[in-house]
């Protein structure tokens, strides 16, 4: 598995405002209010719901619902926001001081506790410091004091993200410091160091044995063998090495590949590896490698013409999209399984399995497809002038498809393909909608200040428009949200259960991939995790209301409409100039910075 900071996940779905406002709510006060915090210098929202507020006091942590903060972490004040890392997806943020060799802590979001920091655990320089999962380990290296004794030596010590307990501690002698990302397998810690890869038993401290791999970036652990990457100092290649699980090397020689290695799949016929070459022309390339020797199983790798946004490897072989257009299948022996790739507009947006085939939407087209050919399942593609948004849904009561785009509202029968414009919604302030949802049968169509919901058969049942403010007033909305892709908790997790192919995946709603993000967390040990795996669960339940920020008879404010209605059932009223404020749409709670010192709190 690879560590937590090879990962590249976005955060969770959260809107981020800034615009001028002072804040009040009609008739009511805030539901808590967090005050005297001291000089607030920043706050973000964290994926399990904590607020972060970074002041002259130190690092606060506000919980949902609750009255008081959770914690105050004050060992250090005045904290930069770029010293003070989230770790994505799992309850822990990691503040280094002093440069990347400095001080370190890790800390856990959800209930405040120290999990670890280097100077009571006399660290004096800190050259590693790697979170594993699904094993919930922290594992540090560098010099460290010795007990009882003058002087400091290289010391490798493991720590349980469960309960800061210290596990395990490897003294070491020499200059063998670590040189990447750790991976830990039934017992074994696998660490890639100057002199090479070593095989550590965490019960014994004992080193097993040492593979001849010098200075590796990262490694990766399957019960099979343990896989070495070495990137080279320019970052334009990477070697891949394949260690016996005695330590002994499985190839003759690394297989040096192109560019920096993003997504590696261990299938029972070989290694498919997906790298990304950058440059002038950033181009992905892949490869198939025989596990055995290491060699490439491919004469010619297919071309990609750009970078993959797409990566599946089925039973029969690899499916890749490309993020400037075209979906290609190339059979485990390297030959094209369509007579040739598919052409398709850009930005692929959706690549899902259906009932009759593989449905791709991009931002020109939309089309299912036959897996084994590559052809249009019903004989002709839905075309569509170029859109800035596109959004789609599964009607299962009706068995169609349902997709938003520059020219409307599109059916599109499941069986047949049949597909006909039901609707051309007119969204005021020139907006598209960016999400479809089904509500008893109806259609919602919502987007930054519109809403409106249609029959089944497109006919318009209202329109709501909330004009925005002007943008002298306020900036636009900054959101993120978990790659659908590769989720990181919950393709480790699954892991170790043999579940580690990385196919194409059924067209699922948004509530469907959070409960699905819920059972990742769920299979990671500690309280932090449970309480991820609880709020992922909770926001996979459909919501009755939606919250658009607008300009109100009195000033700026953020209005509830009912989805069902269209009807505004709460609004909050905004008059400051400059405010911060967040609303964690999980919890339905909107944190807004009422002056230099406070945080209030507003159930929404």
């Amino acid at each position: 598995m690879k560590t937590l900071l090879q990962k590249n996940m976005s955060v969770l779905a959260i809107l981020l405002f800034l615009a001028p406002v002072l804040f009040g709510q009609k008739a009511e006060k805030p539901d808590n209010a967090f005050n005297n915090l001291g000089s607030i210098k920043w706050m973000k929202m964290s994926d399990p719901g904590t607020l972060i507020v970074s002041t002259s006091n130190g690092i606060y942590g506000i919980r949902p619902n609750e009255s008081k903060t959770t914690f105050l972490f004050d060992q250090r004040k005045n904290i930069k926001e770029d010293n003070f890392k989230l770790q994505p997806g799992t309850p822990y943020a990691m503040f280094i001081a002093n440069g990347l060799k400095g001080v370190t802590f890790v800390i856990d979001i959800v209930s405040g506790k120290v999990l670890f920091d280097s100077k009571s655990k006399d660290f004096t320089f800190i050259t590693s410091r790697d979170i594993i999962l699904p094993e919930n380990k922290l594992v540090v290296s560098g010099m460290r004091k010795i007990k009882g004794k003058a002087g400091q030596r290289y010391s490798i010590a493991v720590f349980d993200l469960a309960t800061g307990n210290e596990e395990h501690t490897i003294p070491q002698k020499g200059n063998n410091n670590v040189t990447g990302s750790p991976d830990m397998l039934n017992g074994n810690l696998y660490i890639p160091r100057n002199k090479g890869v070593d095989c550590i038993n965490l019960a014994s401290g004992n080193t097993l044995w040492t593979a001849d791999i010098k200075k590796a970036t990262s490694i990766e652990a399957s019960e099979d063998a343990i896989y070495a990457y070495q990137k080279s100092a320019n970052l334009k290649n990477t070697t891949i090495y394949r260690i016996n699980n005695n330590g002994s090397l499985s190839w003759k020689d690394g297989n040096k590949l192109k560019g920096q290695v993003r997504q590696t799949e261990f299938l029972s016929n070989g290694i498919a590896v997906l790298t990304d070459v950058y440059g002038k022309n950033p181009q992905s390339k892949i490869y198939f490698i025989d596990a055995n020797s290491g060699e490439d199983l491919w004469d010619k790798a297919p071309k990609t013409k750009g970078l993959v946004s797409h990566f599946y490897t089925e039973d029969d072989g690899i499916i890749f999209g490309v993020a400037s257009g075209g979906i290609n299948k190339i059979k485990y022996d390297g030959t094209p399984l369509w007579r040739k790739p598919l052409k398709t507009g850009p930005s692929i947006s959706t690549l899902a399995r259906t009932e009759s085939g593989i449905l791709y939407i991009t931002a020109k087209d939309a089309d299912i497809i036959d897996e084994n050919t590559g052809e249009s399942v019903f004989g002709k593609k839905l075309k569509y002038k170029q859109s800035k948004s596109v959004a789609s849904a599964y009607d299962a009561q009706n068995k169609r498809f349902l997709l938003s785009c520059s020219d409307g509202l599109y059916s599109i029968d499941g069986s047949s393909g049949k597909y006909e414009l039901i609707a051309s919604p007119k969204f005021k302030e020139k907006e598209m909608p960016t999400k479809i949802e089904l509500r008893n049968g109806n259609i919602l169509l919502s987007a930054s200040q519109n809403m409106m919901l249609l029959s089944p058969e497109g006919k318009e049942m209202y329109h709501t428009h909330f004009k925005s403010p002007t943008k002298s007033t306020f900036m636009k909305i900054l959101s993120g949200a978990l790659a659908v892709t590769s989720m990181a908790v919950s393709t480790s997790a699954a892991f170790r259960a043999g579940a580690n192919k990385n196919s194409i995946g059924n067209y699922n709603s948004y509530g469907a991939q959070m409960d699905s993000y819920s059972k990742g967390f769920a299979q990671i040990a500690g309280a932090s995790f449970s309480a991820m795996s609880k709020r992922f669960k909770a926001s996979a339940q459909t919501q009755n209301e939606n919250f658009i920020l607008t300009k109100l008879s009195s000033g700026v404010g953020l209005v509830k409409i009912d989805k069902d209605s269209g009807e505004k059932t709460k609004e909050i009223l905004l008059k400051d100039k400059k405010p911060t404020y967040i609303v964690d749409e999980m919890e339905r709670i909107l944190y807004y910075q009422a002056s230099k010192n406070s945080i209030y709190a507003y159930k929404i």
